[in-house]
């Protein structure tokens, strides 16, 4: 005779209701993930980094490193030990660090105290703080103007 009285362990029993199609929730929330990154991407070169090329990006790109070639995007931010040689096209571009070439912002040019801007810049607005140094040929465009683009310009460095 046993003083215990073990209960017995059943296993739940499964029906379709309970089965769950992670396929379809997987690749749904994939989709989203995706669609959400699209809109909210950006574009990171890292201090030690060297770029040589053209790049494009549909949002912001930040530079820290060394880029040699073309960017265009929608914010272009250039920070402390960022530099670029190259033609640039963007709404909006702040810089801490140096850019040697031609430059197209379409809104905002804002340069900190640490920045060196140097060559032909074309812009809507522009903000300079005590500091920032800016060489060249400057030129004001309304943004609802289309900007024509430099044909002659070359750094010359």
């Amino acid at each position: 005779m046993s003083l215990l009285k073990l209960k017995s362990k059943t296993e739940p029993l499964y029906t379709n209701k309970n089965i769950i199609n992670y396929d379809d929730d997987l690749n749904k929330e994939i989709k989203e993930t995706l669609t959400k990154n699209k809109v909210n991407s950006s574009l990171i070169i890292g201090e030690g980094a060297t770029i040589k090329g053209e790049i494009i990006e549909e949002n912001e790109i930040t530079v820290n490193g060394s880029v040699d070639g073309d960017i265009q995007c929608k914010n272009l931010i250039v920070g402390k030990t960022g530099s670029i040689k190259g033609k640039i096209k963007s709404d909006t571009l702040y810089v801490e660090g140096s850019i040697e070439g031609e430059i197209i912002v379409k809104e905002l040019l804002k340069l900190m105290s640490s920045s060196y801007v140097s060559g032909k810049m074309t812009y809507g607005s522009l903000q300079i703080n005590e500091g920032g140094k800016l060489i060249g040929e400057l030129e004001f465009k309304d943004k609802n103007i289309i900007q024509e683009e430099f044909k002659d310009w070359k750094t010359i460095w």
